[in-house]
């Protein structure tokens, strides 16, 4: 709805203006009125109506003083003058002031409602005008910021008029992928407007590569706050950033240099499969930025999975777990592109089955199909998630070969040591090596025996003796959320609330 402002010194007339026509049916809601022209230049300042219908022989501020005044303060809206004369010097001063709807007393309903007709009509013409000019707008600045991240010149005007000049810039490239969640994707794009001013920063696609080009080194900083913040703390798979990755493109001064920035973030974005399982951000101080070798030893191969054959002979899941780090380090090194990365995995993995099921036939069922292998090491976004995969494979193979139980009797040793030693720093990775077992099997496998998986029954616990700490009443909060393992306060916050439904206070207080 449009919003009406009236300005009479008579109540009567005022009162009649509201009830003379239908405003609510034109599209207007009557927000207030006034009998002054004092009153009248507050009422319009605090309300900003859309039209004021306003009588010329007003108290204290003329009529065409108030309209004077408000247009010198930038009030652009409408205005529907009243006035019981038919002077021309009225109707000459109103339109100086960009004013054509004059009505003479007394008023006439027609009159009245074909000009407020004619203003609604206006109205909504501008509207249209506006949104298309915008939308024209937006698209020139779409193709400006693309030619800055593809390196084509854009001149100095252009950059101004459409702000996009700024002493300082940073392109960042992110990618959102599903990891076992069926039909829930998010992307930056969605989450940045919470954080972020929305003119402090612009999004485009260049290359099928979703960009985000930062503007300014405030927008600078508050991205490297929220990139901070979750490098700190650890992100819950509940979370929607578990599901975006996120590629960092260095610094620049000039407009000149913003297609630099963009080719840095789009290398760095091609090493996100090299990245270790949990990393969702990647930048150029990256270890790996600078290390990837050109040159690649041909005996490599076989000796790696040399290494992986001697570690299954021996039935040593320690060996085995170290001799996949091998080649986890390896490939890492001296693969550039993941498709290359792949195709190095593939024909390892090929290569362990065929000398396997040829030395053990009973093996024949536990690999995959070589047509499964394939299509599964091509389909993963990480080398780590191919590591695991051979890993559990072997994990198997190595069980049906030893003829060894299902492990249950491990993951009852491993609750006992959660049991005795939750305050510890306790990771699933530390204690697959103490156990001698490869994480990702014991993850699959403590879930499978126990319901659920190994963090979420380490949080139990570790809340479990919380509670017990904290009805004691000896303890503050922080020195409860250390002795049963949380450094960050402000997590075993979000710890205890998410499994207990209280805050650590509120449960203390209880």
């Amino acid at each position: 709805m449009e919003t009406v402002l009236i300005v009479d010194d008579e109540e009567n007339i005022r009162e009649g203006i509201k009830l003379i026509i239908d405003w609510e049916e034109l599209g207007f809601e009557i927000i207030g009125d006034a009998s002054n022209g004092e009153d009248a230049l507050s009422a319009a300042e605090r309300l900003d109506p859309t039209l004021i219908v306003i009588d010329m022989q007003m108290p204290k501020v003329h009529g065409i003083d108030v309209i004077k005044q408000l247009r010198g303060r930038g009030y652009k809206g409408y205005f529907i003058i009243l006035s019981g004369y038919s002077d021309f010097e009225y109707a000459r001063e109103a339109i100086r002031n960009n004013v054509t709807n004059y009505i003479t007393k007394p008023i006439d309903e027609d009159d009245l409602l074909k000009t407020v007709k004619t203003i609604k009509a206006d109205i909504e013409k501008s509207k249209k005008e506006g949104t298309r000019l915008g939308e024209i707008k937006n698209k020139a600045k779409s193709v400006i910021v693309r030619d800055l991240l593809s390196g084509i010149p854009v001149m100095e005007e252009n950059l101004t008029s459409m702000n996009l000049l700024y002493p300082r810039y940073q392109v960042i490239i992110h990618e959102t992928y599903n990891v076992g969640k069926e039909d829930i994707r998010y992307r930056l794009s969605d989450l940045i407007s919470a954080f972020l001013d929305e003119k402090c920063y612009e999004l485009s696609t260049v290359e099928r590569n979703e960009c985000i080009l930062l503007k300014g080194r405030t927008a600078i900083s508050k991205f490297e706050d929220f990139i901070m913040h979750y490098q700190k703390s650890p992100i819950e798979s509940d979370s929607p950033l578990d599901n975006i990755f996120i590629a960092i493109g260095n610094e620049c001064d000039l407009p000149s240099e913003i297609a630099g920035s963009y080719d840095r973030a789009k290398w760095l974005a091609k090493r996100r499969f090299f990245c270790d399982e949990g990393e969702h951000f990647i930048r150029e101080d990256k270890a790996d930025f600078q290390s990837v070798s050109d040159v690649r030893d041909n005996n490599a191969q076989k000796d790696l999975w040399e290494k992986v054959l001697n570690a299954v002979a021996f039935g040593n899941r320690n060996m085995m777990v170290n001799a996949l780090d091998e080649i986890y380090e390896y490939v890492k090194k001296h693969e550039k592109e993941s498709t290359d990365a792949c195709l190095f995995m593939t024909e390892i993995m090929l290569s362990l089955k065929e000398k396997m099921t040829r030395q053990y036939p009973v093996l024949s069922e536990v690999f995959d199909t070589s047509a499964g292998i394939i299509e599964f090491i091509e389909s993963r976004f990480y080398l780590y998630e191919i590591i695991q995969y051979i890993s559990d494979t072997l994990d198997i193979a190595m069980n049906r070969i030893y003829c060894r139980q299902d492990g249950e009797n491990v993951i009852e040793d491993i609750i006992s040591y959660i049991d005795r030693f939750y305050a510890q720093p306790l990771t699933l990775e530390e204690l697959a090596l103490q156990f001698g077992y490869n994480s990702g099997y014991l993850g699959r496998l403590f879930t499978k025996t126990t319901g659920c998986g190994f963090t979420y029954y380490l949080n139990e616990c570790r809340i479990k003796k919380a509670k017990e700490l904290l009805s004691e009443g000896k303890y503050k909060v922080y020195e409860v959320s250390q002795l049963v393992g949380y450094s960050d306060v402000d997590y075993f916050g979000r710890k205890f609330r998410k499994h207990a439904g209280l805050t650590p206070a509120e449960f203390k207080k209880l």
